[in-house]
C-alpha cells in the first residue's frame, strides 16, 4: 500500500475514535464551498457554463455538499434533494430551513414505490452516513482492514432504518441538472426516473456509473465524460462522470 493509502487509514482510525470531528469537517467544508468555491470537484464547477439553471435535483443529500456546490456554481432557482437517512435530512432541513430555494426530501429513489431498510455502517461510534446503502452487503464491504488501521471487526455493526422509496417520475420534476451518489443503486434510480430524464435531457453529475447505467443515459440522448485534469473526455472512466447532451458539451469549453 502507498504512504497516501496508509495515512488515510491512520485518519480514519483517528475519526472514529473522535466522532465530533465529522460535524466539523463538513461545517468547514461547506463553508469553504459556499463562500469560495472550494473543495468541490471539477465536474461542479462545469455546470457554471450551463446557466441558467431553473431545477436542480440532487440525489444523496449527504451533509449538504453538492447542494452548496450547486448554488455556487450552477445558481440554480431551486434544488430538490432526496435523502433517506432519517437523521441526514433531519439536519439538512435545520441547515437550509431558512432558504426557500431548497426542498428537502426525506425518501430513498429507486425503480419502483415501497419500503426498504437502508443499512448505515458504524464503526466504534463514528456513523458513516456517506456509506449508506439499500444493500446490506454494501454498506459492510467498505470497513476492512484495507481501508482501517488497527482494524476491529469486533467494533463494527450496522445500523438498520426502514425508509420509504419512490422513484424519481412520481414527482414530476423536469430538471436542468441531477447529481447522483446513491452507493451502487443508480441503475435503479435511472430505471425509476427515466421518463422524466428522456423529457429534460438534464446534465447528470453521478458516481462510479455502470456501463448499464450509461447504456440508458446513451439511449436517451446523454452521452458520458470524464474530466482528466485538463479537459473533458468522451469516455466513463473516471470516478465521477458528467453526462451531457450534444448542445451542453458545445457550450463548455
Amino acid at each position: 500500500m502507498s504512504t497516501k493509502g496508509q495515512i488515510k487509514r491512520e485518519l480514519r482510525n483517528l475519526q472514529s475514535l473522535a466522532p465530533g470531528v465529522r460535524t466539523a469537517k463538513f461545517s468547514f467544508y461547506n463553508f469553504g464551498t459556499r463562500y469560495a468555491g472550494l473543495f468541490v470537484d471539477h465536474e461542479f464547477k462545469l455546470l457554471a457554463h450551463l446557466k441558467p439553471c431553473r431545477l436542480a435535483v440532487d440525489i444523496g443529500g449527504n451533509w449538504g455538499q453538492s447542494i452548496f456546490a450547486l448554488q455556487r456554481f450552477a445558481a440554480p432557482e431551486q434544488i430538490v434533494t432526496f435523502e433517506p437517512n432519517p437523521e441526514l435530512s433531519r439536519r439538512l432541513q435545520i441547515t437550509f430551513r431558512a432558504d426557500p430555494t431548497v426542498r428537502v426530501e426525506n425518501v430513498a429513489l429507486g425503480d419502483a414505490p415501497g419500503q426498504f431498510d437502508l443499512h448505515i455502517p458504524i464503526y466504534r461510534n463514528f456513523i458513516y452516513d456517506g456509506l449508506a446503502s439499500l444493500r446490506r452487503e454494501k454498506a459492510e464491504q467498505w470497513i476492512n482492514p484495507h481501508t482501517m488501521a488497527r482494524f476491529d471487526p469486533a467494533k463494527i455493526k450496522i445500523a438498520t432504518h426502514t425508509v420509504n422509496v419512490a422513484t424519481l417520475d412520481d414527482f414530476n420534476l423536469t430538471p436542468d441538472i441531477i447529481k447522483m451518489d446513491v452507493q451502487g443503486m443508480e441503475d435503479a434510480v435511472a430505471r425509476g426516473g427515466l421518463e422524466t430524464i428522456r423529457r429534460g435531457k438534464p446534465a447528470m453529475i453521478v458516481e462510479a456509473p455502470s456501463g448499464e447505467f450509461v447504456k440508458m443515459m446513451v439511449d436517451v440522448g446523454l452521452q458520458p465524460y470524464t474530466w482528466n485534469g485538463s479537459r473533458l473526455l468522451a469516455e466513463a472512466t473516471g470516478r465521477n462522470v458528467i453526462f451531457l447532451t450534444d448542445a451542453q458539451r458545445a457550450a463548455i469549453p
